[in-house]
């Protein structure tokens, strides 16, 4: 008899491995939901439990969903502003970056602070 095949590889991105971890599963899912177990370095769960245990979030799996929410919307934002700028026809200018480095207060291109 032939051994069972172990499935498909875990999916890597950033260094993060969607596998099964138990103690990122400490909650039911809910209606609508999935549940997707990633790893997480050591030092990150910890920081997360801790959070739990103060109450900043009522779950590991909140945060992590609160987290992974929050970081989708970015990037919706950006790629709908990447998409303005091409049907535009041209990027903002490098005053306009400028400005908007100053406002956000983030470091520039060559990781100068703005000042």
């Amino acid at each position: 008899m032939a051994a069972a095949s172990p499935g498909p590889r875990p999916a890597t991105l950033g260094g993060v491995t969607d596998r099964a971890n138990s103690s990122l599963n400490s909650s039911p899912a809910g209606a609508g939901s999935t549940r997707p177990s990633v790893t997480l370095p050591d030092g990150q769960l910890e920081q997360i439990r801790r959070l739990v245990a103060v109450g900043r979030a009522s779950s590991v799996d909140e945060y992590v969903a609160a987290a992974v929410a929050e970081r989708l919307e970015r990037d919706r934002s950006l790629a709908e502003l990447q998409d303005l700028f091409e049907r535009k026809g041209h990027a903002p200018s490098a005053e306009h970056l400028a400005w908007a480095r100053e406002v956000l207060g983030v470091e520039g291109k060559e990781g100068e602070a703005a000042s």
